[in-house]
C-alpha cells in the first residue's frame, strides 16, 4: 500500500483487515521486537515519545482536565471560536457519507468544542472525546490532535497507530492552526469517527479547513490594523508632539515613521515601559485606551506630558466611573465590586482568591477570569496581565474620604462622601469598607464640636435616617440658629416615621 508519512490509509484498503494488521504490528513493538514495516515512522516516533511520558498504552481514554462549563467558557474566549461556523459545515460536508464529529482543542491540547450527531458524541463521550479532555501526546498519548500539535503538521492515525487501546475503534484526522501574527499553533482541528469512516480524503479536507480559518485570521488582523492606523495615525509624524510608531497588542510595529521598524515585534508588558527596537534603541511604549496597543516615543521625541493616575469614583453609585486615557469610562456593577476590591488593596493574589470574594466559596476561577479579561479590554494597560492587579497610582473617591477624616479635615471628607461605598454589593470586603467608612464619618461627626459636621452628615444617603445624630443636632442648635427649624422639621418626620 503506498502510504505518505502523513495520512493512514488509502481508498483502496480494508479499513478492518488494516486495522487487524495494525494491532499485530502494535504488539510486537509493545513486546519489545523491531519495528514492523508497516508502522510509519511518524507513528514510531509518537509511540515512544508517549511511552517515555508514561502513558499507560491499555488506557480507555485521556482524564478530563477542566469541567465542560471551564471548557466552554474557555472556547466563548478563545480566538478560534471564530471557526465554528466553518466546522459546522464542515460536518455537514461529511454527513452525507457517514458519521464524523468535528471538533477543537487548544494549544494545550484541551478539546474545547465538538458537534456531530448524537449517537457518534456519545459513543466518543466513552473515550473521553468530549470538552474538558486532554489530548495533547503526553497525556493521551499518540492521537491525531495531540499528535499534530507535537509535530506541527496535519496527521491521520487509524485505529491501533493510536497508542493507548481504548482509542482503536476509531481514526481521527487533524490539522493544528497557526497564529497569522506569530507563526505559534492556537489549536487543532480535527475529523474523527469510527474504522468504516477511514479515507485519505479526510486529511486533506481537516487541512483545507484549518487554512480557511488561519485566513480568517489573517483578515481579522488586517481590519484590526486599518481600525489601528485610522484611529492613532494622526499622532504618529516627525514633528512635535509626535510618536515614532503605532503597535499592535501583539507588539507587532503596524506604522512607523522608520520604515525598517515595520512588522518588527517587541515583548512590551501591559502597562508599557522602556523596550529596544531594531539596532538596540530604547523607546517608550505608551500604552492606548482599551487595550488598543501603544504608541512608541524615541528620546528625541517632543512626548508630551501625559497623567498616569487612574481615578476612580465608587461612591453612591452601583455603576463605578473610571478615567482611561483622556476620558472617563462608566462599569458594570460586577466590573465596579472587581476595581473596588483592587482598590482595596493585595487582599486577591489570584483568580482563585477573587473569585471567593465575588461568588464565595462555590466561585470559580473561570468566572473570575473572565471578567478580568473583559475589564481588561476597558481598562487597558491599568489592568496587569495575569494577575488581579491594578497597574500605576490609583485614587479612589472613597479613599481619599478616609484620608481626609484621618487628617480631620471632617467637612472636606463630608463634602466629598457622595453616599456608600458601592451600595447595593453585597460581597464581603465592599459590605465591611463600606460600613466601616459610614462608621467613621459618623462617629467623627457626633464628636464633632462645630455642628456643622452634623448637618453635614445628616444630608448624606447614609445619615439621611439617622434619628439619632438628628437630636444630637437640635441639641446643640442655639434658639436662634436659623439651621434650627429644618433640623426640628426633620427630627418630627423621623420620630413618626
Amino acid at each position: 500500500m503506498d502510504r505518505s508519512r502523513w495520512v493512514a490509509i488509502d481508498a483502496s484498503t480494508d479499513p478492518r483487515a488494516w486495522a487487524r494488521t495494525l494491532a499485530r504490528a502494535r504488539s510486537k513493538v509493545m513486546e519489545g521486537r523491531a519495528k514492523p514495516a508497516v508502522i510509519r515512522d511518524a507513528i514510531a516516533s509518537s509511540w515512544r515519545r508517549s511511552s517515555t511520558a508514561g502513558v499507560d498504552p491499555e488506557a480507555a481514554g485521556p482524564r478530563l482536565g477542566i469541567s465542560a462549563e471551564e471548557a466552554a467558557e474557555r472556547w466563548r474566549r478563545h480566538p478560534l471560536s471564530i471557526a465554528e461556523p466553518i466546522l459546522t459545515d464542515l460536518l455537514q460536508d461529511v454527513h452525507s457519507d457517514d458519521d464524523q464529529v468535528v471538533l477543537l482543542c487548544d494549544a494545550d491540547g484541551t478539546l474545547l468544542w465538538i458537534d456531530g450527531e448524537p449517537a457518534v458524541l456519545d459513543a466518543a463521550q466513552a473515550i473521553h472525546l468530549q470538552p474538558g479532555a486532554l489530548w495533547r501526546e503526553s497525556e493521551a498519548g499518540t492521537n491525531a490532535m495531540g499528535t499534530a500539535l507535537e509535530v506541527r503538521h496535519p496527521i491521520q492515525v487509524f485505529s491501533a497507530e493510536h497508542f493507548s487501546s481504548g482509542v482503536h475503534e476509531w481514526t481521527c484526522s487533524a490539522a493544528p492552526i497557526r497564529d497569522p501574527e506569530t507563526g505559534a499553533p492556537l489549536g487543532v482541528i480535527d475529523l474523527s469517527g469510527e474504522l468504516g469512516t477511514a479515507h485519505p480524503h479526510s486529511l486533506a479536507l481537516i487541512e483545507a479547513a484549518a487554512r480557511v480559518i488561519e485566513a480568517k485570521l489573517e483578515a481579522q488582523r488586517l481590519e484590526r490594523d486599518s481600525a489601528l492606523r485610522e484611529r492613532f495615525s494622526s499622532q504618529v509624524g516627525r514633528g512635535p508632539g509626535k510618536a515614532s510608531a503605532i503597535v499592535a497588542p501583539s507588539g507587532r510595529i503596524v506604522e512607523s515613521t522608520t520604515e525598517t521598524w515595520h512588522d518588527a515585534r517587541l515583548t512590551i508588558p501591559p502597562e508599557g515601559g522602556l523596550v529596544e527596537v531594531q539596532g538596540g534603541v530604547r523607546v517608550m511604549a505608551d500604552p492606548l485606551p482599551e487595550s488598543a496597543g501603544f504608541l512608541l516615543w524615541r528620546a528625541a521625541d517632543s512626548r508630551p506630558t501625559v497623567d498616569r493616575t487612574m481615578r476612580l469614583w465608587l461612591l453612591g453609585t452601583d455603576r463605578a466611573r473610571a478615567s482611561v486615557g483622556d476620558g472617563t469610562i462608566e462599569l458594570s456593577p460586577r466590573h465596579s465590586e472587581i476595581v473596588a476590591l483592587l482598590a482595596l488593596g493585595p487582599r486577591t493574589q489570584d483568580a482563585e482568591g477573587l473569585a471567593r470574594e465575588l461568588y464565595g466559596d462555590e466561585g470559580k476561577a473561570v468566572s473570575a477570569r473572565a471578567e478580568l479579561s473583559r475589564l481588561r479590554r476597558r481598562l487597558g494597560g491599568r489592568l496587569a496581565s495575569g494577575s488581579p492587579e491594578l497597574v500605576g497610582e490609583i485614587r479612589s473617591d472613597f479613599a481619599e474620604v478616609e484620608r481626609l477624616a484621618a487628617m480631620g479635615r471632617l467637612r472636606e471628607a463630608l463634602e466629598l462622601y457622595a453616599g456608600p461605598l458601592l451600595p447595593r454589593s453585597r460581597v464581603g470586603s465592599i459590605v465591611e469598607q463600606r460600613e466601616r467608612l459610614d462608621h467613621a464619618l459618623r462617629e467623627a461627626a457626633m464628636r464633632a464640636d462645630d455642628p456643622v459636621h452634623l448637618s453635614l452628615w445628616l444630608e448624606t444617603a447614609s445619615g439621611g435616617d439617622d434619628l439619632i445624630a438628628c437630636r444630637e443636632l437640635v441639641s446643640r442648635l442655639d434658639e436662634r440658629d436659623p439651621r434650627r427649624p429644618g433640623a426640628l422639621s426633620r427630627l418630627r418626620r423621623l420620630a413618626t416615621a
